[in-house]
């Protein structure tokens, strides 16, 4: 079964269940998950280091570069400031990072925005033509995606 949604459910549930043992006192296992997204888009939940209370999760899409040319690295610092960390291995585009022996009360809120990873990426290429929209400007070059090897947006 194909999960269409914006965001990614097992992202969710994994980090949801890494806080919840950590606020139950639980001792930590370690964690090494790789999940490929319906479009080719690879996520990877790991420890740092071999550190059990940091977990990682990065995110491959081989069309970053793409969206980095409308503004991704931008959004992505203001959607999760001190989350984001040096993205892994090379294979991955970003990375976001949580201490679960310094669990901020809003927890299931960067569980939330963690799990929109991928949308957020998408997300500058959508802000920067709807304010071009807004403001009325016209003439701009089209954002061009190559989202597949045969299909792009």
């Amino acid at each position: 079964m194909i999960l269409l949604e914006i965001n990614n459910r097992i992202v969710e549930e994994t980090l949801t269940l890494k806080f919840k043992n950590a606020l139950a006192g639980h001792k930590q296992e370690s964690i090494d998950i790789v999940i490929a997204d319906f479009d080719g888009v690879l996520f990877h939940i790991s420890n740092v280091g071999g550190d059990k209370t940091k977990v990682r999760v990065s995110i491959s899409l081989k069309f970053y570069k793409d969206l980095q040319e409308h503004g991704a690295d931008e959004l992505l610092k203001r959607e999760y400031g001190p989350l984001l960390t040096q993205a892994e291995d090379g294979s991955y585009n970003v990375s976001v990072q949580v201490d679960l022996e310094n669990i901020p009360e809003n927890w299931e809120d960067i569980v939330k925005r963690v799990g929109l990873l991928k949308r957020n990426c998408f997300a500058s290429v959508f802000e920067k033509y709807f304010d071009f929209q807004e403001r009325g400007e016209e003439g701009h070059k089209r954002a061009v995606i190559n989202y597949r090897n045969d299909e792009s947006l």
